[in-house]
């Protein structure tokens, strides 16, 4: 589940996984698909949707990501979706953002982050017209939709190269993702540096690796990519104050 060193077996599955789809049919894309046009910008009002694989270690960085976005003041409502518990099969992650607090999930998603090259086509369909696509960049778009916008990320290489600590390594590469979204959106990196210390309160040894994964992301973001999307996150004020984020397990 977390990325914490005195764990070695969880999340064994993801990089290993990710290199074993490059043998399938999939290509190396740089967005090349036309897009359509953006020009009003959408701030804190979005859904993000996370395709993995069940047992792949999402679940830390999944709850990174959203506490990041709740100490900027914004409402959220993270839902998990487990079809099967067996390891391996598909799992999603929801995570709504509105300013009015709104639970209720929606049919389409704004932003879908893709690991899991069995739903691959599944999970395209699933994203609003206009929306964001973060994808493992050998997942081939060769007859994928024309109207939303693509930013592939090459998180298996990342991982390998970026991430120094052979034995969570496998569990590390899902923090990359992290911080590719906190660069889309504008997650300020003290967010993000609240949200990792927070989920890791009684670990405090394993902030300094998950953060450094998270920064791979972000640094990559930042250094490939140019905004071609409408999605922003901004802090807010007064709505969430005294309120807490819990998972259902410790309400």
């Amino acid at each position: 589940m977390g990325c914490q060193p005195s764990q070695t077996q969880d999340c064994t599955q993801f990089v290993g996984w990710i290199t074993r789809v490059q043998g399938w049919r999939a290509r190396k894309i740089h967005n090349p698909l036309p897009r359509i046009e953006v020009t009003n910008q959408t701030i804190n009002d979005l859904t993000i949707q996370a395709a993995t694989v069940n047992g792949s270690g999402s679940q830390t960085a999944n709850l990174i990501l959203t506490r990041a976005i709740f100490h900027m003041g914004i409402p959220v409502a993270p839902k998990n979706v487990f079809p099967s518990n067996i390891e391996g099969l598909p799992t999603w992650y929801q995570l709504r953002v509105t300013p009015q607090g709104h639970m209720a999930r929606r049919d389409q998603v704004d932003i879908l982050v893709a690991f899991n090259v069995a739903t691959w086509h599944q999970d395209l369909r699933t994203v609003r017209p206009g929306g964001v696509v973060v994808h493992e960049e050998v997942f081939s778009t060769a007859d994928a939709r024309t109207d939303v916008t693509y930013y592939p990320v090459p998180f298996s290489k990342l991982a390998k190269t970026k991430i120094q600590n052979d034995t969570l390594r496998k569990q590390l590469a899902n923090m990359i993702y992290v911080g590719v979204v906190a660069g889309l959106l504008g997650i300020p990196w003290e967010a993000l540096d609240h949200a990792v210390k927070r989920q890791f309160l009684s670990k405090p040894k394993a902030v300094p690796v998950n953060l450094e994964a998270i920064k791979v992301g972000f640094d990559y973001w930042q250094d490939n990519f140019s905004k071609k999307d409408p999605y922003h996150l901004e802090p807010m004020t007064g709505v969430v104050d005294g309120k807490v984020l819990v998972e259902g397990n410790q309400a």
